[in-house]
């Protein structure tokens, strides 16, 4: 599921920032989405607008200072040492919405954040990798940062929708990720935004 982190949960497949050795398909993959509809317009952006989290929302924070808020209604999961991961989920499990944050792991730059990200994803084995907006010089609460929003479909058929930021802090730099399945973007994808503003 989505997330530079190696959050190793049930149904959800590790995200580290790794390289892998796949880098021809990942080339192929990479001339394939300059052509399929990515756009670095900031407006695609519009709703990141810097602000504290609801009242009532929970916060989790991780070693370099960066802070996660979530709704009440949403569960944090065990995750890799040094990064933070909620979620929510059906009564049968299923999940409905997910968001991760972890610290800068690789080489990733505000300047190749969405090439990276996405050719992230690929060498993860997603499949049918798609941008679907980019843009750089987002300003956030805690700094300077880079957004991708993106669909992929899992090793595993699951597919999902995600916005995927890098931000550039005082001290330190973060991934910060939001991922749903397409059926429950609309449900959820308020939240997931909001969630990302007030880092």
């Amino acid at each position: 599921m989505p997330a530079t982190a190696t959050a190793t949960t049930t149904a959800l497949r590790p995200m580290g920032t790794g390289t892998s050795s796949r880098r021809a398909a990942v080339a192929l993959l990479t001339l394939g989405l300059a052509g399929c509809g990515g756009s670095s317009a900031t407006s695609s952006f519009a709703w990141l607008r810097p602000q504290p989290p609801p009242s009532g929302w929970k916060v989790l924070t991780i070693p370099s200072g960066a802070r996660l808020a979530y709704p009440p209604t949403w569960r944090a999961l065990h995750g890799d040492p040094g990064t933070a991961t909620v979620a929510l989920r059906t009564p049968a499990g299923r999940f409905l919405g997910y968001l991760n944050l972890t610290p800068r792991q690789g080489a990733e730059t505000l300047s190749n954040w969405a090439t990276f990200r996405t050719e992230h994803n690929a060498e993860e084995g997603d499949r049918r990798v798609r941008r679907l907006a980019s843009a750089e010089h987002l300003r956030f609460r805690s700094g300077q940062g880079s957004c991708v929003k993106d669909s992929y479909t899992t090793i595993t058929a699951a597919r999902y929708v995600e916005i995927a930021c890098l931000v550039r802090g005082v001290s330190a730099s973060f991934v910060i990720v939001g991922a749903a399945p397409p059926d429950a973007w609309g449900q959820v994808s308020a939240v997931i935004e909001r969630a990302i503003a007030s880092v």
